[in-house]
């Protein structure tokens, strides 16, 4: 589907559940079921082109992971007040949410290592040349790159404005999927009690991207709320890692999560960065 395609289904189904006259809109979530009747339409009345056995649940993803998101949004939606957000689970697939004023849209926070964000070298030798030699750029080798080569327990352990204060930190799972999002790899770190971490334990979740795909704070919001609600840690730190090719892992780091604060956690705030080059280049990463 093109881009102009993915754009007329957007308009379509906002102006079905748009009220001019209350600047409303009946319902903010589009369901797989709506997408499907707004590709019909568009198909039958506007002259596009587009499948309609494809995969519905891609429809946003598709659109939110690439670097084109904000063009493809309709102009005509966003001068409304409305930006998109994927919503997955129980047949939904994105929803239309508010603008707000002087908060950057979600499409166009776009995480990259600048000329100021700090760079560490990081031996790859110990990644043996049989490994190297099947490097691929999908996730899976990042994760299992970044495991090997101890790119998080480095990250924690160096640098300037740490957060916390690890004296251990060990790799507990990857893949982890649960009901309405995935967890790309998790984190136990072991600090000094205090008094706002009484059992001295943070609990770190990894989202890892391929170099061409966008970190999306939305994706990692519900990955914290959803490791809340699987785990009994009180303290959570999200994180983020991508594969810039040629030039290393990118790792960023947003602000600490508080059990206690989850009702009013919507958006992770960014708290630092780093480049990690790794020597010798890696194929794929």
């Amino acid at each position: 589907m093109s881009k102009s395609q993915k754009t007329i289904v957007i308009e379509r189904i906002f102006n079905l559940l748009y009220d001019p006259s209350t600047g409303k809109l009946s319902r903010r979530v589009v369901t797989a079921k709506d997408l499907e009747d707004a590709k019909r339409y568009c198909n039958d009345f506007l002259g596009a082109t587009i499948k309609l056995d494809s995969n519905p649940y891609n429809f946003m993803k598709d659109i939110v992971r690439g670097t084109g998101a904000a063009k493809i949004w309709p102009d005509s939606v966003r001068q409304l007040g409305f930006i998109g957000e994927q919503r997955t689970g129980d047949g939904n697939v994105f929803a239309f949410v508010p603008v707000v004023a002087g908060v950057s849209e979600s499409f166009d926070v776009d995480f990259r290592p600048t000329d100021d964000t700090p760079r560490y070298q990081i031996q790859s030798l110990s990644l043996p040349l049989a490994s190297k030699a099947l490097g691929r750029t999908d996730e899976s080798w990042l994760l299992q790159v970044a495991v090997n080569l101890r790119i998080i327990e480095s990250h924690f352990a160096i640098g300037e404005n740490r957060q916390i204060e690890a004296l251990e930190l060990n790799h507990l799972q990857m893949d982890i999927k649960l009901r309405k999002v995935q967890i790309d790899a998790l984190y136990l770190a072991k600090c000094i009690p205090s008094i706002v971490n009484p059992s001295g334990s943070v609990l770190i979740t990894v989202e890892a991207k391929q170099g061409n795909q966008r970190i999306l704070t939305e994706q990692i919001a519900r990955q914290v709320k959803a490791a809340f609600e699987s785990t009994s840690n009180d303290l959570i730190v999200p994180t983020a890692i991508a594969a810039i090719k040629g030039k290393g892992m990118y790792v960023v780091e947003f602000k600490s999560v508080h059990r206690a604060d989850i009702a009013t956690f919507d958006v992770p705030i960014f708290h630092r960065e780093a480049m990690f080059v790794l020597q010798p280049s890696v194929q794929g990463i």
